[in-house]
């Protein structure tokens, strides 16, 4: 009965309101659908960011297949999100430009991660022993193997444990993702605003 009614009053509008509702509704749908993209890119990056964290829990499979899965979310966001091209106004068109070029940007960052991965770059391997986050120090101060050229523990500064150098490339990579991620995500809440909308999602 509620579907009827509204369709009933969206029937008894004039035309061109009827338009207007008719794009206001395809808005949220790309928008909503361009936001799941974007979020599930960045819970894989947040799940890959945990294994390059922890020497016990890295499995380079799971690593391949979170860095795919953010990839996807990108596409999937980037997607929709050009779909918005057609309704935008002239503030909204600066916007989605704006998150366009971060969604690119993100997804050129992801692919500077697979190569590392395939390589082989991980928390455990063996010249990489002594990166586990359950532990601190250096690996001669544990009595483990050390790492090539000896310690194989450097300080990135952001308070990971240790790690070949190789290992903490691989990690600020995947943090220079995720803050282009994170740029992506304020500019999709910006443009929701031009539309008069939110990006806030319902819990079903």
């Amino acid at each position: 009965m509620t579907r009827i009614a509204a369709l009933v009053a969206l029937l008894a509008l004039p035309a061109l309101a009827r338009s207007e509702v008719r794009n206001q509704g395809m808005v949220k749908s790309h928008l909503w659908t361009s936001t799941a993209g974007l979020e599930n890119a960045r819970t894989a990056l947040r799940a890959l960011t945990a294994l390059a964290n922890d020497a016990t829990a890295w499995d380079a499979t799971h690593a391949r297949d979170l860095l795919h899965e953010a990839q996807s979310g990108v596409d999937f966001a980037r997607t929709h999100e050009r779909h918005l091209k057609q309704f935008a106004t002239q503030d909204a068109a600066q916007d989605l430009a704006r998150l366009d070029s971060d969604l690119n940007g993100a997804r050129v960052l992801l692919g500077k991660l697979q190569g590392p991965i395939a390589r082989g770059v991980g928390p455990d391997k063996a010249d990489t022993r002594a990166d586990n986050t359950m532990l601190g120090g250096a690996a001669a101060d544990r009595g483990l193997p050390p790492g090539k050229g000896g310690d194989v523990t450097y300080d990135s500064g952001r308070g990971q444990r240790g790690g070949t150098r190789g290992v903490q490339r691989l990690r600020d990579d995947i943090k220079a993702a995720w803050d282009r991620l994170d740029d992506a995500r304020k500019d999709l809440d910006k443009l929701a605003g031009d539309y008069d909308t939110t990006t806030k999602l319902p819990e079903p």
